[in-house]
């Protein structure tokens, strides 16, 4: 970290209001939903377990094909600006 004090007590300042910004800034990853997500994905993965490859592999492919719009519009909508059109 710099030794410049202004910048350290605006990092301070940062990490007190918004931690959550502060770690994004500083490149820290938080993991605090990686416990929820484990339990989430387990009870999913069982059926997945229990039924034919044929089936699954339906299953997963159906649910591509149905999601993909939704995720092309999520990658467009955190894309970068289009610039302004000129006048």
């Amino acid at each position: 970290m710099d030794d410049d004090p202004v910048l350290r007590s605006l990092g301070a300042d940062l990490e007190r209001n918004d931690p959550a910004l502060a770690a994004l800034l500083s490149g820290e990853r938080a993991h605090h939903h990686s416990r929820a997500w484990l339990w989430l994905l387990v009870p999913l993965l069982m059926p997945a377990l229990l039924l034919p490859v044929r089936v699954t592999f339906g299953v997963l492919a159906l649910l591509l094909i149905l999601s993909s719009p939704v995720l092309v519009a999520w990658l467009l909508a955190q894309g970068p600006t289009p610039p302004d059109a000129p006048a």
